[in-house]
């Protein structure tokens, strides 16, 4: 009989370790129910992990992961196959998450993601009425970053429609590449009246690229804390889970599943924007913005609304700030990865901290056109610009 119970405990012990635990949001532990053992139960149970240690932004979006858990996890059997185990990452996505900088891939052929509609009929507007409002200089039609010009009706005002910031090569060379392209684009521009920056359909990119642009429009050169960041320290859904706003360079926690072999690294030097380039415009400059604004664009946006000379028109920007690192899941056969958001993010605005994480940025100006403008052939956003920069 002691032998019997020894095995039992044993047994227990045995289960309790195996099993992942983790901080619920009254500060006590939790133990799922059940111990993974098919294959579709070990990627989920991996995924689940990944998110309870790294994923910051749970207490901004009120999602207790726990809850998640112990809804999901259930409903994986034996019988689960991959492509429905893919139906459940797909609704963690879109309904729960809701978070443009994170997904999930199967076999690189289908994706989990979340992706608000863009307004359609602005997205109409942008795509029909736009290019023949605006004479866009021939040599930057096809660059892939800036396409510049006029507007059409007046030639005094300048136009340049920032595409991406996304670079097309990863090196250093790729950068100045992108540099020389708005500075080729200011310095023609530069003895305008006005200038419209068009970001309504700019996906983001990369940091650097962001500020660069907007550096040429600052006012003056004394640098700007335009946001602060953090990461997890520990699992939970919770704030406390996360530690203090860094000011210190992290690596980032190693990890072999991680592109780079380090996840959620911290360099405080992106906290800060300057001016940039030879010279800096600062004439009346018009931002136009959407929800197809999103990520180093809305970092854009942020730097861009410091300046007193600028002013944002359109509609509010998608809301997704935080840095991310893509992981590929030991367990699925190599199959599975995440990509996951590993920072907080604040953005100084109105010179207080705050988080636009799933908010987006509302421009100065919220301007919503009607089927009717569309049809007729207008864009009001371009409409609203010129009458900022004449009056």
């Amino acid at each position: 009989m002691r032998n019997i119970l020894k095995s039992i405990l044993l047994l227990f012990l045995t289960i309790s370790i195996a099993t992942s635990c983790s901080n619920d949001d009254n500060g006590s532990i939790s133990i799922p129910i059940t111990v993974a053992t098919t294959e579709q139960q070990k990627v989920f149970q991996e995924f689940w992990d990944i998110y309870d240690r790294h994923y910051p932004l749970m207490h901004r979006k009120s999602i207790n992961w726990q809850t998640v858990y112990d809804t999901y996890y259930p409903q994986i059997t034996t019988t689960t196959t991959d492509t429905q185990l893919m139906g459940t990452f797909t609704t963690i996505m879109t309904t729960i998450i809701k978070d443009g900088h994170t997904d999930v891939v199967y076999n690189n052929s289908q994706e989990a993601y979340y992706e608000p509609p863009f307004n359609e009929t602005i997205q109409e507007m942008v795509e029909n009425n736009t290019p023949s409002k605006v004479t866009i200089t021939a040599s930057s039609t096809n660059n892939p970053y800036i396409s510049y010009g006029t507007l059409t009706a007046n030639s005094n005002i300048g136009y340049i429609n920032a595409k991406n910031f996304e670079p097309i090569n990863e090196n250093e060379s790729e950068f100045n590449n992108f540099k020389a392209i708005v500075d080729e684009a200011l310095t023609t521009l530069q003895n305008k009246s006005g200038i419209i920056v068009d970001v309504r359909t700019n996906g983001g990119g990369q940091g650097p690229f962001a500020y660069y642009l907007a550096g040429r429009f600052f006012a003056n050169s004394t640098p700007i804390e335009l946001i602060r960041q953090r990461i997890k320290t520990t699992t939970g859904s919770t704030i406390s889970s996360l530690g203090n706003w860094a000011t210190e360079e992290f690596e980032g926690y190693p990890d072999v599943r991680a592109e780079g072999g380090y996840i959620a690294g911290v360099f405080p030097e992106d906290n800060n924007i300057t001016s940039s380039g030879n010279f800096q415009y600062t004439n009346k400059v018009a931002l136009l913005t959407a929800n197809g604004t999103a990520s180093a664009a809305e970092y854009f946006t942020a730097a861009m609304k410091t300046q007193t000379h600028v002013k944002s028109i359109g509609d509010k920007t998608f809301g997704i700030y935080a840095g991310s690192d893509i992981l590929t899941l030991t367990n699925g056969n190599g199959k599975w990865r995440t990509r996951v958001s590993t920072h907080d993010i604040e953005i100084k605005y109105d010179n207080t901290f705050q988080s636009f994480e799933g908010i987006g940025i509302i421009p100065d100006e919220q301007i919503l056109p009607t089927t009717a403008e569309v049809s007729a052939g207008d864009d009001i956003h371009l409409t609203a610009a010129i009458n900022y920069i004449t009056n």
